[in-house]
């Protein structure tokens, strides 16, 4: 049975089925926009998110929220960071970021909601926010194109699939993948 993976973000399932797929395990897109709650905290966003996920399809389902943090400014732009695309766009952040230091961690939670609970999985990824844009990120990852992770030299968008081994995204859904297998085991 294939994981129903809600989302209105393509380039998100893109990366969950490239990391799941490696578990044996399929991925099934829910075109469904989740409403998020509005807080600074993603442990209490993304629990939120998979209950109003879980609600509306009827069956057990995943989502996955990312937060972008920077160390110039604590806690911005976090869980609002789709909105301060949205708002001041990239160009805008890298205008903010002028003159400050420059490190930044992505923090990425993903949880199953089933009849059972809700399952929280991590991943996260330090880097540091390039001057200017590099590679062709997805339209709906903009901060590919800005992100270097540490240890390269390339940002997100220039890795393309080579992403995938490591990048906070996939972390998540590796950990993820890891207990569905432990899962499966056990039954």
């Amino acid at each position: 049975m294939p994981l129903l993976f809600a989302t209105t973000n393509e380039g998100k399932v893109i990366e969950a089925v490239r990391v799941l797929s490696s578990f044996g395990v399929s991925v099934e897109h829910a075109a469904v926009d989740v409403p998020e709650p509005k807080t600074l905290d993603l442990e209490e966003t993304i629990r939120a998110k998979a209950e109003i996920a879980f609600n509306l399809v009827g069956e057990p389902v995943v989502v996955e929220d990312t937060g972008l943090f920077l160390d110039a400014y604590p806690n911005f732009p976090g869980t609002y960071t789709k909105y301060s695309v949205q708002t001041i766009g990239l160009p805008g952040i890298l205008k903010l970021l002028e003159g400050k230091p420059r490190g930044a961690e992505f923090r990425t939670a993903v949880a199953l909601a089933s009849a059972d609970g809700v399952f929280v999985f991590w991943g996260s990824v330090r880097g540091t926010i390039s001057e200017s844009f590099a590679g062709d990120s997805h339209v709906k990852l903009p901060f590919d194109s800005v992100f270097i992770p540490e240890g390269s030299a390339k940002t997100f968008a220039e890795m393309g699939a080579e992403k995938d081994a490591d990048s906070h995204r996939a972390r998540a859904f590796r950990a993820l993948g890891e207990w569905l297998s432990k899962e499966a085991a056990l039954e």
